[in-house]
């Protein structure tokens, strides 16, 4: 039997517990909130890690294992599962190089998730499968994951099915791995570092505005729509948004024009268009 750290959340505690069951030497590791700086301090000794939970749990868990084998047990659509990236939090966003785990979907977990992180995972991965799939990066295998991932969160906003939501993260996520992310998820770093706005909750806030403006040419048809202002209205009314006090327009910005994927969507940005976008999350 291998040693293991096992990483979770506080809601796959027990699941955690159960399957180590099947390995020795096991270390415990819960984490509450996105990877901090700290990650990288923590050593690991064991054979494997495995991450059970949403991003944060497997993030961690990809940064901690290094060169190990590492599998991941997704309970949210965040796709962090299918990338060779994780994402550290702290001042500024950093991305660390790791190894892409090994993908284990188990559908005997219980997945009853509050409903602002429902809201928060789905719009992560919205997110990712509308950005990949207009990316200047996008090829046709990632337009393909694109696709297939909007086809399975419409099904999943008619029948709240989880595990197809996660399905569907998990596409989004290949997707992304090969066109990579870009507007809406530059500017959605900035609101999480400034105003600790979760990363997907913070996508949520964003993407329709930013659907807007991009008015990307076949994204409606992808939701069974025809205009791009009925795909806004769509999806805003999917997302509570949450309110943000004394929003700094100016520094939110300056921030996000700091990101080079800023432009890596299908019409360019500069400091005003971006500032009158960003206004709209006032209301």
């Amino acid at each position: 039997m291998q040693s293991a750290l096992i990483v979770h959340s506080r809601h796959t505690k027990c699941y955690a517990k159960l399957i180590s069951k099947k390995y020795r030497d096991v270390r415990f590791l819960e984490v509450s909130g996105q990877p901090t700086e700290k990650v990288l301090d923590i050593k690991n000794n064991k054979d494997i890690v495995i991450g059970i939970g949403g991003g944060s749990a497997i993030d961690t868990a990809k940064i901690i294992s290094k060169n190990k084998r590492c599998i991941a047990i997704p309970t949210t659509a965040a796709g962090a599962s299918m990338t060779p990236y994780a994402t550290v939090w702290g001042k500024e966003k950093i991305t660390v190089p790791t190894k892409r785990p090994i993908l284990k979907m188990d559908y005997d977990i219980t997945k009853d998730l509050p409903l602002r992180v429902l809201q928060s995972t789905t719009f992560d991965a919205l997110s990712h499968a509308i950005e990949s799939f207009w990316s200047k990066n996008a090829t046709s295998q990632s337009k393909g994951y694109s696709k297939k991932a909007i086809h399975l969160i419409n099904k999943y906003f008619k029948n709240k099915d989880i595990d197809i939501l996660i399905t569907a993260g998990n596409l989004a996520g290949q997707a992304i791995a090969i066109a990579k992310t870009n507007v809406v998820h530059a500017a959605s770093y900035a609101l999480t570092i400034k105003y600790g706005i979760s990363h997907g909750a913070a996508c949520g806030m964003l993407l329709p505005h930013f659907v807007q403006y991009m008015d990307f040419k076949g994204l409606p048809e992808l939701f069974n729509l025809n205009l791009t202002e009925e795909l806004v209205v769509f999806l805003k009314k999917r997302f509570i948004p949450q309110k943000i006090k004394n929003l700094d327009i100016k520094l939110i910005t300056r921030i996000t024009m700091g990101y080079k994927k800023i432009n890596g969507g299908p019409k360019k940005l500069n400091r005003k268009k971006l500032e009158i976008i960003l206004k709209k999350l006032k209301g």
